[in-house]
């Protein structure tokens, strides 16, 4: 999550017994199809500020959570015990009650409000047990409630399943400000919430891609006229150029340690792939040949690049171990491939290719095995990125006129909207956690 001068402050304070080591593991999230965990979520106790945080505190957690399909969130005129400030002294909660309307699992919560800050204390009941399986209390900003929800919303996902949540994750990518030319860079939120403008040079910029720890991004920008990557720095809210070599460039990922680039570069009039120091004005050249290279995906362990030539007769998906001189194409789906994005088990590469006249998006083991088109639509759906658990992808959809980003599960079985509201929308990049 982007961090910024005066931003929350989380204190995270955990409030489990000392008997509760780790995740007690009541789901399998690789089972899909399984049995859905039925929570209630009833509205929290606010005592001062705006009492629609009773129910949009509670609101962000069920959307979250229904996003995994693995929770059914029961309706709250079902519910059949009111929370009080009681039942955060000593008072616990009428588990028989919330049995009765099918509830396995409670979350409450209390929030108090001085001025423009508040504290929010939210737990989580096991209500077969009738024993509290996790609690945070979070101080901040009012204006962030939402990401303290997204927060516990990953506490609750670890409870029930031992797999850390991507709720605060966020996703960035380029669009046509409403009034004005060219395109920005935007970052918004998991939820389709929270959207802000990260550039404003009335230019091109394209292609953001996220730092390691996501406190930076890289993107090109044609502010001078022509093609220069730089670096936003999303606290500061500063730029600097940091690629001098060559003519037009484009970022396709940071190395796994954030310390380098890994960037298409334009030398003598041929598009190649380069490893760029960010430290220092080292400039290593990774794949080169009489073709084109561009958009280069690196493995999470820094040996692998996965990119797009046309050294065959079209653009194809290759992948090279770094250091070696061996490469080999993974992509057979269609006449035309492009956007490789490498999960980060490393064990996937989802990619864009064209086939009867429409994009579509595929997944491939890195050796080029088990091929398999994963989204499809009545548009094009291109330019994949794998969210941080490997479970999603985002991407956009594209038809005439009309462009938006959407949400897929790898294994194809669901997509929904995120965003739409802006035009040209494209280049999504998914953040890492933090």
């Amino acid at each position: 999550m982007i961090r910024s001068a005066g931003a929350l402050i989380l204190s995270l304070l955990l409030l489990l017994v000392p008997s509760v080591s780790g995740a007690v593991l009541y789901i399998d999230i690789n089972a899909p199809g399984g049995k859905r965990m039925p929570i209630s979520l009833p509205d929290f106790v606010v005592t001062g500020g705006d009492a629609a945080l009773a129910r949009d505190l509670p609101g962000v957690i069920g959307g979250d959570l229904a996003m995994t399909s693995l929770f059914d969130v029961i309706p709250r005129q079902a519910y059949l015990e009111r929370i009080g400030p009681e039942h955060f002294l000593a008072r616990p909660l009428s588990f028989p009650d919330w049995k009765m309307i099918g509830a396995e699992a409670v979350v409450i919560g209390k929030v108090e409000v001085q001025g423009d800050q508040m504290t929010v204390e939210m737990r989580l009941y096991d209500a077969t047990l009738g024993n509290m399986m996790a609690g945070k209390k979070f101080s901040g900003p009012v204006r962030r409630f939402r990401k303290m929800a997204h927060e516990f919303s990953n506490e609750v996902l670890y409870a029930f399943t031992g797999v850390r949540g991507i709720f605060d994750t966020e996703i960035a990518f380029s669009a046509r400000p409403k009034k004005g030319r060219g395109k920005e860079i935007y970052v918004i939120g998991l939820d389709g919430r929270e959207l802000r403008q990260v550039t404003d040079n009335r230019s091109f910029n394209l292609f953001p891609r996220w730092s390691p720890d996501a406190k930076l991004l890289a993107y090109t920008s044609y502010r001078t006229g022509v093609p220069q990557i730089y670096m936003r720095d999303l606290a500061g809210g500063t730029d600097r150029l940091v690629v001098r070599h060559g003519n037009s460039k484009s970022p396709g990922s940071f190395s796994p340690s954030g310390d380098s680039l890994y960037a298409t570069l334009s030398v003598g009039g041929n598009s190649d792939i380069y490893r760029v120091s960010l430290t220092g004005s080292a400039v290593r050249k990774v794949v080169g040949g009489w073709g084109i290279e561009v958009s280069p995906s690196v493995s999470s362990d820094g040996k692998r690049v996965a990119f797009v030539s046309d050294r065959s007769g079209s653009p194809q998906i290759y992948v090279k171990d770094i250091g070696s001189s061996g490469e080999r194409r993974v992509s057979q789906a269609g006449s035309y491939s492009t956007s490789p994005s490498w999960s980060p088990a490393g064990d996937l590469i989802a990619f864009t290719s064209l086939e009867k006249g429409r994009y579509a998006i595929y997944t491939v083991r890195p050796d080029g095995s088990d091929q398999r088109l994963v989204i499809s639509d009545d548009g094009s759906c291109i330019d994949p990125s794998f969210s941080p658990d490997g479970r999603y992808l985002v991407y956009t959809l594209q038809k005439r006129g009309y462009s938006e980003l959407k949400i897929g599960s790898v294994d194809g079985r669901w997509q929904r909207g995120l965003f739409r509201g802006l035009q040209a929308v494209g280049s999504p990049s998914w953040s890492p956690r933090q």
